[in-house]
Order: structure tokens, then C-alpha cells, then sequence
């Protein structure tokens, strides 16, 4: 509505200024009208003014927006998700409590998992674990930060050396062991001000040049040669949403980290390596991480100087406000060409249809019932079967509804092939749905005392906490030619990409913060420079190897712009955008230089897509 009234007060602005030249030219017919000026004394005609510039601003504002119905069907084939909003999204921890020191081996909480809130306005939010969560008797006693590294006497670090970051796990059963703990990977979440985050996250990724691992505090330093310390968030197996398989996965990347970035403070550590250099009667372990050019009296030091076994947390996991629901019957007639899709007739308000999964015809029949499935009429899906002709769906967005009466603005309607509406028997419809709980996450009280979500069914987990409050449900840009902004972009390949600039490639950023915030509107702005050259790399395979070109990329960046928020994300998430664009047999490298110092600041590995070459 809110976008509707400028093209309703301007179309009313134009019938008042030509009321009054009407009333002047033909003085009878304006007399029959009452009209005198710019307003008519006849309250009915008034409102048969005011009726017919609310239908010319509905018009108007489809010129204007170029028809979305053309882009919204290109989206619905290739980019969905540009369509819908970005769920609310938190970090729950799940909490063992007493269980802890009953436990032998770890249990999995898997990804998809369902959580459920306490009612807000009678909706219970539901929310879906983003990772798997590992709970397992072990726990993290203590984290240090040493400005100055503190290695035993025997062990020689490189001279480039300056702190250290010790992290202490303990097991909290007798009955456990180390070695069958069945725990491959203990993930950890970095709990803190956005700022601690930044530098915990910076220090760990960009900082640490060599891993020890010491047992039961021995005082003696094992050698890690691997690094046992990765980030987390990247896979597609962590998405926060759904993505199609034919979508461009650089994209969710994009999306996922000015919607949500706090779903990448977590980072793995690779236990079974740990382990592996440690007796088996093991009980605690210390894993240290020899960090290189943090001064003493640098940002990061300061800021680490805090660091406590608090601010990094087991069991944690994103989770965001998608889930399954069976949508009300739909009661086909001829009366009717199309129909509201409603996920809960009795609290609509607390739903939002964020896709249609399927629809299903059922009708009686003297064999039973018979189910006949419609397929998405914008969808590659078109003649998979014989008798499908006929048998499609198609849907429509009412802003204005959604605003009026939410949880009815989405409105089906049955179609065949030609696009012409299906004039069908009486029969329901039965719809399968994926839905969020619009805003109501916001209202949402977390931390308290017996937790702030409930797992269904049996589990070890005594309590699950919110760790941050719901994110705002967020939305793409749309209207006054913003869709075909969107459509633009999706023609770049690497080339065009680079070729472009510097400006273009601000722009992909600009489209997807969907937070619009200044503090991402900061980092945007802080890459000024863009430059690239071709470059080879050697890539072994076993007992083959081959020289590969690539494109070497070199993002020049404004560190005081990423003060308090971190590179160390920016860069991975840019640097596999970057590796998703990249055509077959070929890389990409990123290098990120500093404006300040004009030095290199990271230098990532060759990729190609989701791997690294080397």
C-alpha cells in the first residue's frame, strides 16, 4: 500500500487540476456533477473520483515497475528465491545439562532438524537447524590469549611468531574415551560483540601459522602438519535456504552473508587429528594456535586480550524460520478462476507461503480416490508425461492483500498448456508448502531460564537457547525496473565480470545487501580497486600434473572500512563467488591488497567452483 500511494496521490492531483478546466469549459455538464473547481460537492462522485485514481495508480505503477509479471515468471524458473523473503534467522544452542556426564559416545542432531517456540500471538515459530549438531560428553574448559607465544623450550616457531591462542577440551564423562568418542569434528561458535567476533575470526583464519596439541598439560607440544582449524558455512550442505540445483550457488553465498552473517562465526576442528597424536588414555587436550604479525599493540590484540572459554560455545547451530506445512483444501468451481493459498485458515496472519512444493487433485472415485498431480507452469517440467496437458499452476503476489489481510495474498490459479485458465470439475486441492512466520520471530523472548525452543520426540538435549533475537525478515528490491536490474547481472560471466569494473562489481554486492545497513553499505564501499591478469598454476592429480591458466584477481580494500566487522569472511565468501564464475578447466585467484599499505593482505588459494586446485 505504502508503494501504491504516491501513484494514487499523483493521479488524484491530476483529475483535481483537470476538474477545474473541465468545469470551466463545459459549465452543464460540471453543474450535473456539482463539480466547482477542483472538488465536486456530490459526495458520490467524489468517491467515483477518488475509486477511479486508485485503479489508474495500479495501473500506472505496473508501467512504471515494466510489467513484473514478465520477470516474476523468469524468476520463477531460474531464480526463485528473488521472489520470496529471507527468513528470520538466529543461533540456538542446544544444551545437554546433567546428560553430559551420562554420556560414552556422541549423538547427532541432524541437519533439518524442527524446533519449535513458545506461542507468539497463539503461532508457534518453528524454526530448522541449518548444521548438524555433535553432543558429545566434552566440554571447553578454558580459552587464552597470550600477546607473547609461550612455547616449551624444545620447540623452535618460525620468527615471524608473535601470540597465541590456547583452547583447552576436557571430557566430562569417566565412562568416555578419546579415541572412541566417535567425534570427528568439534564445531565451535564464536559468541561475542560483533567486534570480538571479527578479530576471534580474523586471528584464526588469516593469523594462524603453525597447531600444537598438547595432552593432560604435559608440557609437551605435538606438531600438527595439516591444519586442523576450517571454516564453516560455505558448503551447500549449510545453506540457510533452499536453492534450487540449477541456481548459481555463488548467489546463496551473497545473500546468505549481508542477510545473515553471523551464521560464519563457526569454525571446525578437526578432532580425529587431534587424537591421532595422543595417547588413547587421554583426557583433556590443549590445541594451540601460533599466530603471526599480531602485534602486541595491534586492534586485534587489544581486543583478544578478552578472550575466555565463554565466547566460544559447543552445540550451536543457525536457524532459520522455514518449515513443512500442509496447506488448507482448495475447493475447485466454475465460479472461481482463482484461489488463496492459505497455510492456516485460523491464524493466517501468522503465515507466509515461501513456496509451493506441490499440487495435488484429489477425486472420488467408485475405485477410490484419485490423485493427480499439477505441475509449476513456469518450470522446465513441461511434457514429462502424456496425459499432463492441462494439468498446471501458476501464482500471483497481491502487495495490496498482503498488507490487508496477510496470509491471502498469494493466489493460485489452474491453467493448461496455451496458459488458458482450466475449467475443471468440482474437486480439492491438496497443497504440500514451505512456510515462514512472516514477523512474528521478532517478538520472540529469548534466554530464558527452560530455554527458548523444544525438539519434538525423544533426545539428550535438556535445553535449547536462543543465542541472538530473530533476524528481520528481509525482501530483494522490486519495482520501478529493479526486476530487470536483477536480470541483468545474471548475463555476466568472469570476463564481463572484471571487464566491467570496478562499479559493476559494487553493484552485484549492492543487489544482494539486503539489509541495506550502513555498516554493509561500509564494506561495499571499501573496495576501491579491481584489477586482474591471466596466470597459470601447477595442478597434480595423482600421478598426472598439468599446467592450468586462471585468472589472478586483486581486490584492493580499505581495512578502516572492515574495522569491527572482519576480512576474513569478505574475502571467502568473495573469493568463491569469484571461483563459481569461472568457466571448465580453468581458476580463479584472489588477492586482497591494502589501500593503506598497498601490501598483500590475504592471498587465497587457486579455485575452481567449490574446490581448491592445490
Amino acid at each position: 500500500m505504502e508503494e501504491l500511494l504516491p501513484f494514487y496521490e499523483r493521479e488524484l492531483a491530476f483529475l483535481r487540476r483537470y476538474s477545474r478546466e473541465f468545469s470551466e469549459r463545459y459549465p452543464k455538464i460540471a453543474g450535473r456533477l456539482l463539480l466547482s473547481g477542483d472538488v465536486s460537492e456530490d459526495p458520490h462522485v467524489e468517491r467515483l473520483i477518488e475509486s477511479f485514481a486508485l485503479l489508474n495508480a495500479r495501473v500506472s505503477k505496473k508501467i512504471e515497475d515494466n510489467y513484473p509479471e514478465f520477470t516474476d515468471a523468469l524468476f520463477e524458473v531460474l531464480y526463485p528465491h528473488y521472489l520470496r523473503p529471507f527468513p528470520a534467522c538466529s543461533i540456538a544452542r542446544m544444551d545437554l545439562g546433567s546428560a553430559a556426564g551420562q554420556l560414552t559416545r556422541a549423538q547427532t542432531i541432524p541437519r533439518g532438524t524442527e524446533l519449535r517456540s513458545q506461542p507468539v500471538r497463539g503461532v508457534a515459530c518453528r524454526f530448522r537447524t541449518a548444521y548438524d549438531v555433535t553432543l558429545a560428553p566434552i566440554a571447553l574448559r578454558s580459552a587464552d590469549y597470550h600477546a607473547i607465544a609461550r612455547p616449551p623450550q624444545v620447540v623452535q616457531l618460525p620468527g615471524d611468531a608473535t601470540g597465541q591462542i590456547s583452547l583447552e577440551f576436557a571430557l566430562t564423562s569417566d565412562q568416555a574415551n578419546l579415541a572412541e568418542l566417535g567425534v570427528e569434528t568439534l564445531r565451535l561458535f564464536i559468541d561475542g560483540e560483533p567486534s570480538f567476533c571479527a578479530a576471534l575470526r580474523d586471528a584464526v583464519s588469516m593469523h594462524a601459522l603453525r597447531f600444537y596439541v598438547e595432552a593432560d598439560r604435559d608440557g609437551e607440544w605435538h606438531r600438527l602438519g595439516e591444519r586442523p582449524v576450517h571454516t564453516v558455512g560455505f558448503d551447500e550442505d549449510q545453506a540457510l535456504i533452499d536453492y534450487p540445483a540449477h541456481a548459481h550457488p555463488a548467489f546463496r553465498l551473497l545473500t546468505e552473508f549481508f542477510a545473515y552473517p553471523e551464521k560464519f562465526n563457526f569454525f571446525d576442528i578437526d578432532l580425529a587429528a587431534l587424537a591421532r597424536r595422543l595417547p588413547n588414555n587421554t583426557r583433556s587436550l590443549r590445541l594451540h594456535l601460533i599466530l603471526a604479525d599480531v602485534r602486541s599493540d595491534s586492534a586485534i590484540a587489544r581486543t583478544l586480550e578478552n578472550l575466555t572459554h565463554e565466547n566460544l560455545r559447543l552445540g550451536c547451530t543457525p536457524v532459520v524460520n522455514l518449515f513443512k506445512q500442509r496447506g488448507e483444501p482448495i475447493r475447485v468451481s466454475e465460479t472461481a478462476s482463482q484461489y488463496p493459498v492459505v497455510a492456516d485458515a485460523r491464524r493466517a496472519y501468522g503465515y507466509e507461503v515461501y513456496a509451493i512444493d506441490a499440487v495435488k487433485r484429489v477425486r472420488q472415485t467408485p475405485q477410490g480416490e484419485s490423485i493427480t498431480e499439477f505441475k509449476p507452469f513456469y518450470s522446465l517440467r513441461h511434457g514429462q508425461s502424456a496425459d499432463s496437458d492441462g494439468q498446471y499452476w501458476v501464482t500471483t503476489r497481491d502487495d495490496l492483500l498482503a498488507q490487508t489481510s496477510p496470509g491471502y495474498e498469494l493466489q493460485l490459479s489452474l491453467v493448461d498448456l496455451a496458459f488458458e485458465p482450466v475449467s475443471p470439475r468440482t474437486d480439492t486441492l491438496s497443497l504440500a508448502l514451505t512456510c515462514t512466520n512472516r514477523d512474528l520471530p521478532q517478538g520472540l523472548s529469548y534466554g530464558r531460564p527452560g530455554g527458548d525452543l523444544d525438539l519434538e520426540g525423544g533426545s539428550v538435549v535438556q535445553r535449547i537457547a536462543l543465542m541472538r533475537k530473530p533476524s528481520v525478515e528481509r525482501r530483494f528490491t522490486h519495482g520501478r525496473a529493479a526486476n530487470w536490474r536483477l536480470i541483468s547481472h545474471l548475463a555476466l560471466d568472469h570476463l564481463s565480470l572484471l571487464q566491467g569494473g570496478l562499479e559493476t562489481f559494487k553493484e552485484i554486492l549492492r543487489i544482494y545487501d539486503l539489509n541495506r545497513s550502513a555498516i554493509s553499505s561500509r564494506q561495499i564501499e571499501g573496495v576501491v580497486g579491481l584489477d586482474y591478469e591471466s596466470t597459470t598454476t601447477w595442478l597434480a592429480r595423482g600421478k598426472y600434473s598439468a599446467v592450468v591458466r586462471g585468472v589472478r584477481v586483486s581486490l584492493t580494500v580499505d581495512e578502516e572500512s572492515f574495522v569491527g566487522v572482519g576480512l576474513q569472511v569478505f574475502a571467502e565468501v568473495i573469493d568463491r563467488f569469484l571461483g563459481f564464475y569461472i568457466h571448465a578447466n580453468s581458476f580463479t585467484q584472489l588477492v586482497l591488497v591494502s589501500k593503506q599499505t598497498q601490501e598483500v593482505i590475504l592471498e587465497c588459494l587457486p579455485r575452481g567452483g567449490e574446490t581448491t586446485l592445490v
